[in-house]
């Protein structure tokens, strides 16, 4: 059983307990990324199933105008997508947070929370978004230093909970001064996934387009392509995002140890001497 750490530990003892932390949550962790997946694969399905066959021929610009189309629909439909998907990565993160503490949470109690924190959710996520858009346009740096800096925000505000914007100001004053930090233990989760994903990814959805019939349907090759990948990327990712906010709640919670250990420093320290 997952034990909580209740001292500051190293960059390694963190990645250490967030293994520790990915294998006691993950039988909580499956159903939600299930369902997730299962809505991202129809997506795609929809948008590339419905591409129509292209005339021998056709130009290249033209071959990636069609590629480009979308179906009736289609943005309404990635908008329910979007949103349908937060409200199953809340339940992630409730679930992984309750193996933090020992515990086990069902899936029917974390979606009701998830549910009630939706709007606060919805609104933390698009002040992060647009913080975070508008610093990438200032020469990429800004936009990845205010990333890390507020990337924390979800487990405060469905947690504590905060509303959205005391919840991206806790993981902006948590971050601060252990940015560098948080930004290899992260990176190093997201190495993991993109390798797996990039492999798997590549090799499947490459024998995808090459079995692909007909030489003249290039778009169709390309969508037959595309289906494949997001069917495999979506496989993986129901065992590597529970890896990824696993690492996001570990640091959360030895950030907050070294937050209070720092705040028990500072009033040991202003005491009167003697």
């Amino acid at each position: 059983m997952y034990q909580k750490p209740t001292v500051p530990r190293s960059i390694g003892g963190v990645l250490d307990d967030t293994f520790q932390l990915y294998k006691a949550a993950f039988s909580s962790c499956w159903l939600p990324m299930v369902i997730l997946s299962l809505i991202g694969v129809a997506s795609v399905w929809y948008r590339f199933s419905n591409v129509t066959t292209v005339a021998p021929g056709t130009g290249f610009s033209q071959l990636l105008l069609q590629l480009q189309s979308e179906p009736p629909g289609y943005r309404a439909l990635s908008l329910l997508t979007v949103l349908v998907d937060l409200v199953l990565y809340s339940v992630l993160i409730l679930n992984i947070v309750a193996a933090s503490h020992g515990q086990k949470a069902s899936f029917g109690a974390s979606l009701a929370t998830a549910l009630r924190r939706f709007l606060p959710a919805v609104g933390a996520s698009i002040i992060f978004i647009i913080v975070t858009a508008v610093g990438t346009v200032l020469l990429v740096v800004p936009g990845i230093y205010l990333a890390f800096r507020l990337m924390l925000f979800m487990v405060p505000l469905l947690t504590v909970p905060e509303g959205p914007g005391t919840a991206l100001s806790t993981s902006w004053r948590l971050v601060g001064g252990n940015w560098w930090r948080t930004f290899i233990l992260v990176c190093v989760m997201l190495a993991i996934m993109w390798v797996v994903d990039i492999a798997l990814i590549t090799v499947v959805g490459s024998a995808t387009a090459v079995f692909h019939s007909g030489p003249t349907n290039l778009v169709q090759a390309a969508g037959s392509f595309a289906i494949g990948a997001i069917i495999v990327g979506a496989i993986t990712r129901i065992f590597t995002t529970p890896l990824l906010v696993a690492v996001l709640v570990t640091v959360y919670q030895d950030l907050m140890l070294r937050k209070e250990g720092g705040d028990l420093a500072a009033r040991l320290g202003a005491l009167p001497q003697g």
